[in-house]
């Protein structure tokens, strides 16, 4: 869809500032030193808005206000500008879940989910970093990321190669809410990623961010946070619950033999554990939204053949079994 590539687009900014901004928010009242040193503000601090004195609680209020409105304007103009928004009367399509039937075999739902997911992580990070109280950022972020994706499903009520679909609202909703369940509870947090896997394919005609036959979304129940494991060798290992689809896209001529809905499960490597252990703390925290290729072992079952699918069984890209 072409409504991923620019949520993925500020997503990966957002998640870039959450990375780099990580630990550096203060919430101790400014000294005049550091008033005066908050002057000569880098670029990164001045495109991200960062107040050189801490915001009241009805300020940052208003800027969460403003993050909206602002967003909801761009999705417009842009999706007008770039996109046949506004061009017929509102309609409603019923997509379906992940049946053989559907577009992408129910990649581009997940695909939803894991892009309001991210949104969330973006927004979240972005209202931390103006100074917002954790619980406030956290709400307001993923909030935040709902209202955004609703709205380009409203403007994609007025498209003619579109429609609103309530699955992909579902679908973002369920994104939203996971985000602010695993951050609520860090019990959860320590033991639950929800990642994407994607090697992009640079000989496709199909843009990078809608390349389905090139991903995989997948859970992993890390064992590192589970408290029997964390002193042991286990703690680098973890269980991976997935699903991804291969021959779902009406940019690639695949015939049904060829078509593949595959549910799996892995054993793998947590490669964020990994790279903890080497000291590459903050590099670490990327890979608990990416899924390092071939880092693990799946085990898969295909729908569309009712059959099992081996380990790797199958190359990126999807063209042949």
């Amino acid at each position: 869809m072409k409504k991923v590539i620019l949520l993925s687009t500020l997503t990966a900014q957002l998640l870039t500032s959450n990375l780099l901004a990580d630990g550096n928010v203060s919430t101790e009242p400014y000294t005049h030193t550091e008033e005066l040193a908050a002057q000569e503000r880098t670029w990164y601090e001045v495109a991200m808005l960062k107040p050189q004195t801490p915001l009241s609680d009805e300020e940052l209020r208003n800027r969460v206000i403003y993050t909206n409105l602002i967003g909801a304007g761009v999705v417009m103009a842009w999706g007008t500008a770039f996109w046949d928004y506004f061009t017929i009367t509102p309609v409603a399509n019923n997509e379906g879940w992940f049946g053989k039937d559907t577009k992408y075999g129910g990649a581009d739902k997940l695909g939803h989910m894991y892009s309001t997911y991210l949104w969330s992580l973006g927004f979240t990070s972005l209202y931390e970093y103006w100074g917002m109280r954790d619980d406030d950022a956290l709400l307001y972020g993923s909030l935040t990321s709902w209202t955004f994706q609703f709205l380009m499903e409203v403007g994609d009520s007025f498209s003619e190669t579109q429609g609103f679909s309530y699955e992909d609202v579902v679908a973002n909703t369920v994104g939203a809410a996971f985000y602010y369940v695993r951050e609520k509870y860090p019990s959860i947090k320590s033991k639950l990623d929800l990642r994407l896997e994607y090697i992009p394919d640079f000989n496709s005609d199909v843009d990078f961010f809608t390349q389905y036959n090139s991903m995989k979304y997948l859970f992993a129940l890390k064992l590192s946070g589970f408290e029997e494991f964390e002193e042991t060798p286990m703690k680098y290992f973890e269980l991976q619950l997935g699903y991804y689809t291969r021959g779902y896209s009406e940019h690639e001529q695949f015939t049904d033999e060829n078509r593949e809905r595959v549910i799996y499960a892995g054993v793998g490597i947590n490669t964020s554990e990994v790279l903890k252990a080497m000291g590459w703390t903050k590099t670490s925290k990327i890979f608990n939204y990416y899924q390092l290729p071939y880092t693990y072992v799946p085990f898969g079952y295909d729908f569309d053949t009712s059959g099992y699918v081996q380990p790797y069984s199958r190359p990126y890209f999807g063209e042949k079994k």
